[in-house]
């Protein structure tokens, strides 16, 4: 058993979930347009990126899970930066969502096997 406790299966349910809260919350939390903008374009894209990753949840599994730890690490510095560099840290309510969503991808980063693997 590994020490690691998310697997490839509860990786994609993290990011599934995390996918969900960047499109909808930003609305909830009535944050402007731009901020509702960048942040569905980042939910959406790590659910694109999930749903092709060969893992028990996948809707079309044609990039491994070594390839979707690649993406997920190259991805960390655009999910940190992007709301920054489009101004949307500067609303209070969109820099907590920010910095809990830069924590959440950080988290589940270091936390999941990524030698665990899967053929979905």
């Amino acid at each position: 058993m590994s020490s690691t406790p998310l697997t490839p299966k509860a990786h994609a349910a993290t990011d599934y979930g995390l996918m969900v809260g960047l499109v909808t919350v930003p609305r909830l939390l009535g944050l402007s347009q731009r901020a509702q903008t960048v942040f569905a374009a980042l939910g959406l894209n790590a659910g694109a990126v999930n749903a092709l990753t060969a893992q028990p949840l996948s809707v079309k599994p044609v990039i491994s899970f070594k390839t979707h730890q690649m993406v997920d690490l190259g991805a960390m510095p655009v999910y940190f930066l992007l709301p920054a560099a489009t101004g949307v840290t500067k609303e209070p309510r969109a820099r907590v969502l920010w910095l809990a969503m830069t924590a959440c991808l950080v988290v589940t980063y270091v936390l999941t096997d990524w030698d665990a693997g899967t053929d979905a």
